[in-house]
């Protein structure tokens, strides 16, 4: 059956007769019948792309079949799992993952100090420095300096162009005698 380009009511070509429509349910019921037939109905010797053999193997394996009898294992469980880490994942929840690890109990193993392995304390601060900031007050040689990023960054449209345009009148005003 060939699609039409339908358009709507008589005028665009399209008659909405019963006919038309029970036609065309029709072909879909035959169509639905075809693929249900020909999918219960296939012969193993006439599927094309088979392999030669199919030899399942049965087992317990992840690479072997269950047999039909064979009960599906449990799912995995905190305590049937291997190789995991012996502490942080235990906890069933945030507040439980906490005390296992000992955070926020007073508990905890983690040193404090200044040093690159240690963490710093709530109330310390670093200064610039310690941080890789620059002063506050420093300098730059030209070649480290983009004029035209400089001038532009955080710099509004029209502000710029306010800007430009004083300079221009200041130059101007300079250079008339």
């Amino acid at each position: 059956m060939a699609l039409n380009d339908w358009q709507n009511g008589q005028a665009g070509g399209t008659p909405l007769s019963a006919e038309r429509l029970n036609e065309r349910d029709a072909a879909i019921v035959a169509a639905q019948s075809a693929v249900t037939a020909a999918a219960s109905t296939a012969v193993w010797g006439s599927v094309s792309g088979k392999p030669s053999t199919f030899p399942p193997v049965i087992g317990t394996t992840a690479t072997t079949a269950l047999a039909g009898n064979t009960p599906i294992p449990a799912a995995a469980t905190w305590a049937n799992i291997s190789g995991k880490p012996a502490v942080v994942a235990a906890g069933a929840d945030a507040a439980a993952a906490r005390t296992a690890i000992g955070a926020g109990t007073g508990n905890s193993n983690l040193a404090l100090g200044t040093t690159g392995t240690t963490a710093a304390a709530g109330d310390h601060t670093h200064t610039a420095a310690q941080v890789g900031a620059a002063p506050a007050s420093h300098t730059h040689t030209a070649a480290q300096v983009n004029v035209a990023a400089d001038a532009t960054n955080g710099i509004e449209v029209g502000t710029l162009q306010a800007a430009l345009s004083a300079l221009a009148a200041r130059v101007v005003a300079l250079e008339t005698p």
